[in-house]
């Protein structure tokens, strides 16, 4: 009875110290990040090869400003890339500062690109025998630019995974890409 009592108390000893590293894995938001005022959400890039699976792009945008709200960043809908035109990834992965003061409405110093690199529904043979359904995939690649300086301030991709929904759960997969994407932001404490 001791060794066991002794065994958990190690074991509950380990999960609290995960816990503590876990929660600090996350860094607090430095001071670029608290001066965010509002970040404008562009309208999101359909980066997809294969655009078989429909996705409502105008709603995946307002899900981004609504995430962004929750994590205490004021955000907004932007209507217009701006000046920059058609968005290419291979622009905003490596960017000159001209081109990052062309994106987005110019009152707008914050400026948030979302590619939508991929949404499929996947159905194998092994999760047709187990009765999950398969598997539905979305992936997401976020980037966020300070005009002011021209600088690419963060850069991060979410993939979501969501089994045994069928074909229909693309967008229950699309939400959790968002939620993956933006899980690296530093936190911003409530205003």
């Amino acid at each position: 009875m001791k060794q066991t009592l002794g065994f958990g108390l190690i074991v509950l000893f380990l999960a609290a110290v995960l816990a503590m590293d876990c929660a600090a894995q996350k860094a607090p938001a430095d001071s670029q990040f608290m001066a965010i005022q509002s970040v404008s959400v562009l309208p999101i890039v359909d980066a997809r090869a294969d655009k078989k699976t429909n996705v409502n792009a105008e709603k995946l945008q307002d899900k981004v400003v609504k995430h962004l709200d929750k994590m205490h960043y004021p955000a907004g809908a932007a209507s217009t890339s701006g000046e920059a035109g058609e968005i290419i990834v291979e622009d905003v992965e490596k960017p000159t500062p001209s081109y990052v003061k062309k994106l987005g409405p110019v009152n707008e110093r914050w400026v948030m690109v979302i590619f939508l690199d991929d949404v499929y529904y996947s159905r194998t043979a092994r999760s047709s025998l187990a009765g999950t359904g398969g598997s539905n995939v979305a992936e997401l690649k976020g980037f966020l630019f300070d005009k002011d300086t021209g600088a690419l301030v963060w850069k991060h991709k979410g993939i979501g995974e969501v089994k045994g929904l069928g074909p229909a759960g693309s967008e229950k997969a699309l939400d959790e890409a968002i939620k993956a994407m933006l899980r690296s932001l530093p936190d911003r404490p409530k205003n």
